[in-house]
């Protein structure tokens, strides 16, 4: 077994660690034969880790299959000095992998005292927001357009481990042995790498893999600020600006944070089953999220048209059929009943015609809307520039809320 040990140069993009010290934890990786840990075999584990100042590269690579267990030792005794453990789906096979095989060699279990971090698994729910067509490592990294040297698959490594493992072991019996050179019965390895060529194959990937766990951490960043707890932590008025055009508003936030790439996110605006319900809603309006490098936006259509302001109780008012407004009872003692009705909650409004700008489902500083029954409230364009620091976060909050639900998240 040999154990290759470098010092790298890498981003650390969200703090993973916390509460604990930056050496608490470490991101890890393995390699294997296959995905079986009874017909299978690891042969190479990863990880990277910081160090006095800088993070660290650790391979385990196994250069014997039948000493799979003194790789498995050496790695359980090198974790025992960490808290957490990070990965990329190693809750569903690198983690369960390895416990099984110390179990089978009769060794500790590597991760008995670990918390376990699974990116893939915190990630997951971006899946359908970002339009990922798949959550696998390469696919995320070329997401992130993440550079990476290394071309080849963990299944196509199989092979040329197999390849490794048989040029070691001919490569030390040449050592060691000229009897086939001097019987004449020389093998031409013109075309065979060396194996120092395939261990390079075999260590850049898994290097690669580990390390690029790092920027694709960053994605969490994401997630967050979807969180209505994170936008709280924004305190600072002095980040925030209201950005108003002819048709849209645009709400910017200054973040303490740094998004790994530019990203738009968008969604229609509009009723719940609103066709089936033979509901009217306002077409055209869409909700889009914008996030690049530091800097969050919230772009909201304006609405130009006639929406209605609901009254409540509708106990205190009538409804006048023929102007198709609502009047308070005192007033409407002085029209003929004929024209007047008692008001219900559908009918209990006044119309008005201006600019408006959607802020979400139920908000309740905003009751202007295109139907009684609709979910989703309209505050007039004016009365939005006025808001306050915190009701505009308030509003984002409740906007982002809709588009979580919107794609089910």
């Amino acid at each position: 077994m040999q154990i290759q040990q470098s010092t790298i140069q890498a981003e650390y993009t969200y703090p993973l660690h916390e509460p604990y010290s930056i050496e608490d934890i470490m991101f890890f990786d393995i390699e294997t034969t296959g995905f079986s840990p009874k017909t299978s075999y690891v042969y190479l584990i990863g990880g990277i880790y910081y160090k006095e100042g800088s993070w660290q590269l650790i391979q385990w690579l196994n250069e014997e299959p039948n000493k799979e267990s003194q790789l498995i030792a050496e790695f359980e005794t090198f974790m025992k000095s960490f808290k957490r453990i990070i990965h990329y789906n190693g809750s569903g096979f690198d983690i369960p992998f390895l416990q099984k095989k110390a179990e089978s060699y009769g060794l500790a279990d590597p991760f008995s005292h670990l918390e376990s971090v699974d990116l893939y698994k915190l990630i997951q729910p971006l899946k359908k927001l970002l339009s990922l067509e798949s959550l696998k490592l390469k696919s995320i990294e070329e997401y992130l357009m993440l550079p990476r040297k290394d071309t080849y698959s963990g299944e196509e490594l199989i092979p040329i481990y197999s390849s490794y493992v048989g040029r070691l072991i001919y490569e030390n019996m040449k050592k060691y042995s000229d009897q086939l050179s001097a019987s004449g019965n020389t093998v031409s390895t013109q075309d065979t790498p060396d194996s120092q060529s395939l261990k390079d194959i075999l260590l850049l990937h898994n290097a690669e893999d580990v390390i690029n766990l790092l920027p694709i951490s960053g994605m969490l960043y994401y997630c967050d600020t979807l969180k209505a707890d994170f936008l709280s932590a924004v305190h600072n008025p002095l980040a925030f600006h209201l950005l108003a055009t002819d048709n849209l508003v645009t709400i910017e936030l200054q973040m303490p944070i740094i998004y790994p790439i530019a990203i738009t996110i968008s969604c229609p605006i509009k009723e719940k089953g609103a066709l089936k319900k033979g509901l009217e809603y306002l077409e055209a309006t869409e909700l889009s999220l914008e996030f690049s490098k530091d800097t969050f936006r919230l772009h909201l259509p304006i609405y130009i048209g006639t929406l209605k302001y609901h009254l409540s109780p509708a106990s205190d008012y009538f409804y006048l059929p023929l102007e198709d407004t609502a009047i308070h009872k005192s007033v409407a003692q002085y029209v003929d009943k004929e024209y007047r009705q008692k008001a219900k909650p559908a009918n209990c409004y006044i119309k008005k015609q201006s600019r408006f700008t959607p802020v979400g489902e139920e908000y309740t500083e905003a009751c202007f809307k295109k139907n009684y029954s609709d979910r989703i409230s309209y505050i007039e364009t004016v009365d939005l520039e006025k808001q306050s620091f915190d009701e505009v976060i308030s509003l984002t909050k409740n906007l982002i809320n809709y588009m979580k639900e919107f794609f089910r998240l």
